[in-house]
């Protein structure tokens, strides 16, 4: 068994190209804040956060990223709270929303 409040992956050069690890609850000024979330990340060779996989209390999701250069070329899947929705994104801003009615 092994037990910790993280995990990485490295690779050959000993970059990290995978974690897992609990981030602790944050608030700010306003009372809102963001919950104990579980956190996986698989990260490119150049360190790109390539895939996330969330969860928490309030919900979870799901990102995959476009390579290294992009920006704003994106998936992202998840819930929170009772609602649920996808929103892909090119690099050239074009966006779909896709959320039940």
């Amino acid at each position: 068994m092994l037990r910790g409040s993280a995990l990485e992956i490295v690779d050959t050069q000993g970059r990290v190209r995978a974690s897992i690890g609990v981030l602790p609850a944050e608030g700010n000024a306003s009372g809102q804040g963001i919950p104990e979330t579980v956190l996986l990340r698989l990260m490119t060779e150049r360190g790109r956060p390539a895939i996330k996989i969330s969860a928490s209390e309030e919900g979870s999701g799901f990102m995959a990223a476009g390579p290294t250069g992009t920006s704003q070329t994106y998936v992202t899947v998840g819930s929170k709270g009772n609602i649920a929705s996808m929103r892909i994104r090119n690099e050239d801003g074009n966006e779909l929303t896709v959320a039940p009615k």
